[in-house]
């Protein structure tokens, strides 16, 4: 190992210092701090916390002779069964940080969305509604034309069982399917380019505008918010 290669440990995420003491070391074999420093050229004052530092990660042993502490360096095949420690230790942790997300994700889950595609598979996951209902604000007419034309959702919907009340905008067509689906209109001066769908514990929002994007959130407390807002603005709607 050449002494010009520097900074060959930085990418298992050894810091200079630590990787000069430990090469210093392994070149001198067994030696007190004051030679690792001169051999490594880092000073003296720092040189006895790194060389701890390398004792606590089990690249070094300490000893003391005649009252003077001397390090001895490991052999390099430590590094590995180091990070084969930690992968291990990982391996546990990571449990219990799921643990922590999917608290976290059952009170609330924010996802963006972006494109056509990934907007209609909302739509899609709608028709998965576990409580059977679906609640809907904006223009049908405009999602429809916005995502590209008819493609079968109502007629799916029904098949499957689905309610729907939907507030709608000026343009859009009355419902001829009243037993699963109800319809209000908003007031005609309302402009509204997108549209809201409110399902099981599921809120989203699709925006026409340039490709599409929109957003979900999944969230007991924000669906309970949008399901109230909904009911005042049914009770307000024709």
């Amino acid at each position: 190992m050449n002494k010009s290669e520097k900074n060959i440990l930085e990418p298992l995420g050894f810091d200079s210092k630590t990787e000069q003491a430990y090469r210093a070391l392994i070149r001198l074999a067994d030696a007190p701090a004051y030679r690792v420093a001169k051999e490594s050229g880092i000073k003296r004052t720092t040189i006895y916390h790194v060389l701890e530092n390398l004792v606590s990660q089990g690249l070094a042993s300490a000893y003391t002779a005649r009252g003077i502490r001397r390090y001895v360096a490991e052999s390099p095949h430590k590094i590995k069964s180091l990070f084969e420690q930690k992968t291990i230790l990982a391996e546990r942790i990571i449990p219990l940080l799921l643990e922590e997300t999917h608290k976290q994700g059952a009170l609330f889950k924010l996802g963006f969305l972006e494109g056509k595609e990934a907007l209609r598979g909302l739509s899609e996951e709608a028709l998965e509604a576990k409580e059977k209902n679906i609640l809907s604000i904006g223009s049908s007419r405009g999602l429809v034309a916005f995502l590209g034309g008819k493609y079968g959702y109502g007629k799916r919907r029904r098949e499957r069982g689905i309610r729907t009340r939907a507030l709608r905008l000026k343009g859009d067509e009355e419902s001829t399917h009243s037993a699963l689906t109800q319809i209000r209109f908003l007031p005609k001066t309302t402009e509204l380019p997108g549209h809201i769908l409110i399902f099981d514990n599921t809120v989203g929002v699709i925006l026409f505008e340039g490709n599409g994007y929109g957003f979900v959130v999944r969230s007991k407390a924000f669906t309970r918010v949008m399901r109230s807002l909904f009911e005042t603005l049914w009770q307000t709607a024709r």
